[in-house]
């Protein structure tokens, strides 16, 4: 049974729900994601009843994940497990009907709650709740317009604010660092709505449009999405350029690469090409990306950042006994993953034109993260950190220093994120070519000097015109 298999790898952190029950093998994504929440929220409920009536060591061929959903189906489902195809596990589970009811009835008296809605999981009522953030596609409209259409559906517009718990409903605000970013109460539903099935506005995340919005290609410039799908960040990069230019689109998932294409689409960008490719396997020396200035690298990590309401259900007790089984496990998954993202950063260091390289994950592992960030700085001498000044310099969490041996500059340059923070947990780091940015940089000083000598010398000269006109004045 395929729920069972994604119950277990939820136990071992071998994903999130999200990237378990939407992955490609699973054949009807909406009814498994639907049905592993379900089967959480009352995990702690099922286990009791579960234990009470000694289930396991009666059907003692009945895998334990297997019980789990299938009492879920018979005790909270409204299908029942009797709409299910009849099977040895099926048939365990149906023996011992009258007993599981009957632990059920117990626990709401012991509990003294009247329905299951009641018996749902404290640690899912009190979960972290994300606002409803929605990116305006301004490729096809503006901020102002997206607002106004909010407004006439009877929103109402508030002043930006830092802190964003008990946002009340039916009000909208703008983003109180990025500019092109709206905030709605969370649970706001719009996937129906008129200005999403448009493409006006994206349905993403904050922290996913940092990425994006710090590497900032220029206007008729060349970019890279190398590890594209589906296509948020992708055509954020193509709003940010204002649909002109070129982005090449890579991703070696031939599914999402045509989600990607689809969304892209909609969205109004005729600045994309999508190519079914490895960027590993991308020759910087082709002449077709000879003139890549922007490089944006968002490649696969552990997912441990995504907040779901349900993703902290699934630390159960039992997992005690196979903790550092767990905790291998997980390391080992961390080091293959930390050795792909720095062989995939250092690639893209390797475009001749390249000057911005910009990396991401939506982890909160340091191995993922600024361990990463350090070794590749370690293992080339082109690329440095860009200033904080120029990666959202208003935002607050930055790096954990501790990773850099204490160095608290280098952490600076960096940007975390966690639900703390009324989003996702993120990273982003923001790579600059050396000789371009010191350029720039010194160039940025003389003009700044240059600007300082003129004002100087218009200050002098207009105390000299009030000094001769104090003169005229006493005469």
């Amino acid at each position: 049974m395929q729920a069972a298999e994604i119950l277990t790898k939820l136990s071992t952190k071998e994903g999130s729900i999200k990237s378990l029950t939407l992955a490609d093998n699973v054949k009807e994504k909406k009814k498994m994601y639907a049905l592993i929440c379900e089967t959480l929220k009352y995990r702690d409920v099922i286990n009791q009843i579960i234990e009470n009536s000694q289930l396991l060591k009666v059907e003692k061929k009945l895998p334990k994940n297997i019980a789990i959903l299938l009492v879920h189906d018979l005790l909270f489902s409204s299908n029942g497990i009797k709409n299910l195809s009849d099977g040895p596990y099926k048939t365990a589970i149906m023996r011992n009907e009258i007993r599981l009811k009957a632990e059920l009835v117990k626990l709401k008296i012991k509990l003294k709650v009247k329905n299951n809605e009641d018996l749902v999981s404290s640690d899912y009522r009190n979960s972290v709740s994300l606002p409803r953030y929605v990116r305006v596609n301004t490729i096809k409209t503006t901020v102002e317009e997206v607002i106004e259409h909010f407004q006439s559906e009877g929103y109402v517009l508030e002043e930006p604010i830092k802190i964003l718990n008990n946002l009340s409903p039916k009000t909208i605000r703008k983003d109180f660092h990025l500019s092109d970013l709206l905030i709605l109460p969370p649970n706001t539903d719009l996937h129906n709505h008129a200005l999403y099935l448009s493409g006006n506005i994206i349905l993403q995340d904050k922290a996913s449009c940092f990425p994006s919005y710090i590497c900032s290609p220029s206007i008729n410039s060349y970019a890279i999405d190398a590890c594209a799908a589906p296509g948020n960040k992708t055509s954020h990069l193509s709003a940010i350029m204002n649909n002109t230019g070129k982005i090449w689109a890579f991703d070696l998932d031939k599914k999402r690469l045509k989600l990607l294409e689809k969304l892209t689409q909609r969205a109004g960008c005729k600045n994309i090409e999508a190519i079914h490719k490895s960027f590993l396997d991308v020759d910087p020396l082709d002449e077709r990306y000879s003139k890549v200035e922007y490089i944006l690298v968002d490649p696969s990590c552990s997912g441990s950042g995504i907040v779901n309401r349900l993703d902290g259900l699934v630390d159960s007790s039992e997992q005690e006994t196979y903790q550092s089984d767990l905790i291998q496990k997980t390391q080992e998954r961390l080091k293959n993953l930390s050795e792909f993202q720095i062989k995939i950063i250092l690639h893209a260091f390797k475009f001749p034109s390249a000057k911005k390289v910009v990396y991401s994950t939506c982890s909160i592992h340091s191995q993922e993260n600024e361990q990463v960030v350090k070794e590749v700085l370690q293992q080339n001498n082109n690329f440095i950190l860009a200033n904080r000044n120029d990666v959202i310099p208003t935002w607050d969490r930055r790096g954990i220093s501790s990773e850099f041996v204490d160095d608290e500059e280098s952490a600076e340059k960096l940007i975390r994120t966690l639900p703390e923070d009324f989003t996702n947990g993120f990273f982003v780091a923001c790579f600059v070519r050396k000789t371009s940015y010191m350029e720039n940089s010194a160039s940025a000083v003389t003009t700044s000097n240059l600007d300082a000598n003129v004002n100087n010398k218009k200050r002098k000269r207009k105390r000299k015109r009030k000094s001769t006109k104090k003169i005229k004045d006493d005469n």
